[in-house]
């Protein structure tokens, strides 16, 4: 049985990225479903210049020339999963459970968003159209061997940037451009064109901002422009922790290093309270706390607001304290330019007992729970996770 899209997701999906209509199959059908000012909107949005005057088709038609002048350079920075849908495309529409698709296929809004790709709902059934003319577009370039190269040399520096974006948060575009040419000498990129690259990337990941002056490349998603120098400034002391290439392939599809003892121990702890979905969503919450050095007040209100997590008796509070401590002084954080506390003590040849972040949990007089306040993130905000969900669609439901 598919899954039933909320209404809150239908408000914001349906007649604009889903389409309710029957499935056609030629771009000036599928675009033409829109009216004639959500045309025009579609248009803007994309910077496509089209004779808004016109007829919807005329509208339709410029939009498609725009559209075929710059996908050969656009599609070169889309991840070869986006690519490999375009060819099974090729051969025929395909029908999907709409919500299981795109969680597996995140990236799959993109090829909606550019008009690449149409997604129609009718009579219950959600079927994606790659229109014929697009086809033939695709069909001039997609297995040509420049553009695989080209595309080969983005998605790696694709995955560069997003282990960078986990790993620091914020960054020297001078560093990531040291790195880079250090690890892949087979792409040896200038300052110039390094930044030329990531600004054409940016265009498809919001994560991915730069400064004004272009000196520093930050996540948007955790930091406001105006905080990237003071951010960087607190730091400043320590050393950016050297990834290596397998970092790089990890951090690339992973926010949080799920590898270590000490998230294995954690998790293990947990587990004896909460089935497997709920403990993902509890481990990736205390790993945002963590890697954010967040106040642990918050985290245990959330963990009891949320997930039911009752600190209930001096042993389990105890117990979760052991097994957060040592994950938190094995975990990669932001504020330590993506070293772990362990690694900052052995530089100064010492390690804090307590992490700055961790508040008692008990009275001192009565040793029950005091209660706690919670600063949350604004609901509407991305989550910090990292996931693009709203904070209140992903770990703020």
């Amino acid at each position: 049985m598919s899954e039933e899209l909320t209404q809150e997701m239908q408000d914001e999906l349906y007649g604009h990225i889903i389409v309710l209509h029957k499935p056609v199959f030629y771009f000036t059908e599928c675009l033409t479903t829109y009216s004639k000012e959500d045309m025009i909107a579609l248009a803007d949005d994309l910077n496509y210049k089209v004779r808004r005057s016109k007829t919807k088709t005329v509208i339709a038609e410029d939009f498609f020339k725009k559209l075929s002048l710059r996908s050969q350079h656009q599609l070169s920075y889309q991840p070869k999963e986006n690519l490999h849908l375009l060819k099974e495309l090729m051969n025929g529409p395909k029908e999907i459970d709409f919500l299981p698709f795109s969680r597996k296929n995140p990236e799959l809004f993109d090829l909606l968003h550019f008009r690449w790709v149409f997604l129609f709902y009718y009579e219950d059934t959600y079927t994606l159209v790659l229109p014929k003319e697009t086809k033939e577009m695709l069909k001039s370039f997609i297995d040509d061997s420049d553009f695989k190269e080209d595309h080969k040399r983005k998605s790696l520096l694709r995955g560069y940037v997003e282990a960078f974006m986990n790993l620091y948060g914020a960054f020297e575009t001078d560093f990531f451009l040291k790195v880079w040419n250090q690890h892949n000498k087979q792409y040896p990129l200038d300052l110039t064109e390094v930044l030329t690259e990531l600004i054409g990337l940016a265009w498809f990941n919001e994560r991915l901002r730069f400064t004004d002056n272009l000196e520093y490349i930050f996540d948007n998603y955790i930091l406001d422009e105006n905080n990237v120098p003071d951010f960087l400034l607190s730091s400043s002391h320590h050393d950016y922790y050297q990834p290596t290439k397998a970092d790089i392939t990890y951090f690339a599809h992973h926010e949080f290093d799920e590898r270590t003892v000490q998230y294995k121990k954690m998790s293990r702890f947990l587990a004896k309270k909460l089935n497997s979905q709920k403990l993902k969503d509890v481990m990736d919450l205390i790993m945002i706390y963590i890697k954010l050095d967040l106040d642990m007040q918050g985290l245990v209100g959330e963990l009891n607001s949320h997930f039911s997590i009752v600190f209930d008796s001096v042993e389990y509070i105890e117990e979760f304290s052991s097994f957060y401590l040592n994950l938190n002084n094995y975990s990669r954080k932001l504020s330590n330019k993506g070293n772990t506390p362990t690694e900052i003590a052995k530089n100064y040849n010492r390690i804090s007992s307590v992490p700055n972040n961790v508040v008692p949990f008990t009275n001192e007089n009565t040793g029950k729970q005091e209660p706690i306040r919670v600063k949350k993130v604004g609901r509407n905000k991305p989550c910090p996770c990292g996931s693009g969900k709203k904070y209140k669609q992903c770990h703020g439901k």
